[in-house]
């Protein structure tokens, strides 16, 4: 897993992300957190995981590292976070590559 350096975050108070984030480069366990990330597949635009499926060995397989570029501690934040990062890109570049936007 690889962690954006500019996340995008909603509904986590500030004091919070730091240690959260450190959790996760360690691969620790953090509760009721979900993360959007690019797609892992390759398909789609942006995907959203509960972190603690994002630890399974599965993930850790796959060719590419998973792209984390968001965290929310509910469903309903994320949703609203990929809606958020999508029309951003939208309105900046007239397209859909978060990808390209973000520099990854």
């Amino acid at each position: 897993m690889k962690l954006y350096n500019r996340m995008y975050v909603r509904g986590i108070a500030d004091k919070r992300i730091i240690p959260i984030m450190r959790k996760m480069n360690r691969n620790r366990s953090v509760s009721y957190l979900y993360c959007i990330t690019l797609p892992v597949f390759q398909d789609g635009i942006l995907e959203i995981y509960e972190y603690e499926e994002l630890r399974q060995p599965l993930y850790e397989e796959l060719e590419h590292p998973v792209i984390v570029i968001g965290i929310t501690k509910t469903q309903e934040d994320a949703e609203e976070l990929v809606r958020l990062i999508i029309d951003e890109v939208y309105q900046n570049t007239g397209g859909f590559a978060v990808g390209t936007y973000l520099g990854l």
